[in-house]
């Protein structure tokens, strides 16, 4: 597509029919909800057919109904995305009806996009990370600003039975000395970024790719330019979602729970070792 789609839209929306028309209205004012929606779900709330949404698509000269929404998420990105974003979604959402809470409202959310995860191009790509992980000599773990919550999960949820995982997110200042003096190409770099990802993050996935070092990357978007460098991606197609980190979590726990199960029974007797211990110390409380 020679412009952006939004403005493709605008400018062949008065010559469509009207029911067409319609449809480009809903979508120059909730593009940013689009792309997470079925071609029945986006027809619902345009409040027209699905073959009114077809036939758009087709008179925006692209191949399938895939393709305009990755043309509608690239747009959506170039022009609003932040950070906060799906922060200020949630803040901004309106009124709750009576039989709604907000809790309700997230939890919907939640499901509706982790319904979206399990692709098939995600199911081939979590194979190939878990095996990139798995033949892995040290699993180095990166995520800056928004996405370093989650590469500390990861390194947490990892590290009590698989003690070869080493973060780099906790000083930026040091990650090239660490690149330079300890990564390997027999290691990989598993990167976690939500867009927009930070300059830093992009330049140390490049950085591994030219030292033939593995990068897999969990993303809520394709459209990141640290997919050109990485050996596998999980898209989690969450961009923009205001439960967007729900998915990444749960890519996380699949990763967890697939390198538990393949490394048994070490790793269950590992989580065996942490339990005596805590025991025996009296860590934890169990009763009063």
């Amino acid at each position: 597509m020679s412009q952006n789609i939004l403005d493709e839209i605008l400018k062949l929306k008065d010559g469509l029919s009207k029911k067409q028309q319609l449809l480009c209205g809903y979508l120059l004012m909730n593009y940013e909800q689009v792309g997470i929606m079925t071609v029945a779900e986006l027809a619902e709330a345009a409040g027209v057919g699905t073959t009114t949404v077809m036939r758009l698509v087709q008179t925006l000269g692209l191949p399938s109904y895939g393709a305009f929404k990755k043309e509608l998420l690239n747009s959506a990105l170039m022009r609003t995305t932040t950070s906060y974003q799906p922060m200020k979604q949630n803040f901004t959402s309106g009124e709750l009806s009576d039989q709604q809470s907000m809790l309700y409202r997230v939890s919907s959310d939640s499901i509706r996009v982790l319904d979206n995860l399990c692709t098939p191009s995600n199911l081939q790509q979590f194979e190939k990370i878990s095996s990139l992980l798995l033949n892995a000599d040290h699993i180095f773990t990166l995520g800056l600003r928004s996405s370093k919550a989650l590469a500390l999960y990861c390194e947490y949820s990892l590290n009590v039975f698989h003690p070869q995982v080493i973060q780099l997110s906790h000083d930026s200042d040091v990650i090239y000395d660490r690149a330079a003096l300890y990564m390997k190409p027999t290691d990989v770099l598993l990167v976690f970024s939500a867009w927009p990802c930070t300059r830093k993050t992009i330049e140390v996935a490049e950085y591994c790719c030219q030292h033939q070092i593995p990068v897999a990357l969990v993303t809520n978007t394709s459209l990141n330019p640290i997919a050109k460098f990485a050996s596998a991606i999980i898209d989690t197609n969450s961009v923009n979602h205001p439960s967007g980190d729900t998915v990444f979590l749960a890519v996380i726990e699949a990763l967890v729970a697939e390198l538990g199960r393949q490394t048994a029974p070490q790793s269950t007797q590992n989580l065996e070792c942490i339990e005596n211990i805590l025991n025996e110390k009296k860590v934890v409380q169990r009763e009063y």
